[in-house]
């Protein structure tokens, strides 16, 4: 693999953990086989080079095939990033204002 084709699958990787929800991130090999378009025997050298150049943190779950990432590196927005953070940002407010919600149904009027 190339240097270029290298730094491409990178960031197709990215990509991909950038658009999934904050608890879909962990990621089984064969999805990232297939969005980043190479061998699923690669993936793990992919996903250590990733955190090498620390652009992502998480860990490898080799029995599983599955890697968990924790936190991926702020880069420049684009506005198809921007809406994916503006769903996101919606998504959230409508989470929070249902727990809101829930707390004041359930709890005892204060005297």
């Amino acid at each position: 693999m190339t240097y270029l084709e290298q730094k491409v699958r990178i960031i197709a990787f990215l990509e991909m953990i950038f658009e999934s929800g904050k608890d879909e991130r962990s990621i089984k090999f064969e999805r990232i086989a297939e969005v980043c378009q190479i061998e699923q025997g690669d993936v793990e050298l992919l996903i250590m080079k990733a955190m090498s150049l620390e652009l992502i943190k998480g860990t490898i779950d080799e029995v599983e095939q599955i890697v968990h990432v924790d936190w991926i590196k702020p880069r420049y927005l684009n506005k198809g990033h921007l809406q994916i953070m503006v769903n996101k940002m919606n998504e959230w407010e409508q989470k929070l204002d249902q727990t809101v919600r829930l707390v004041e149904n359930n709890s005892l009027e204060l005297v």
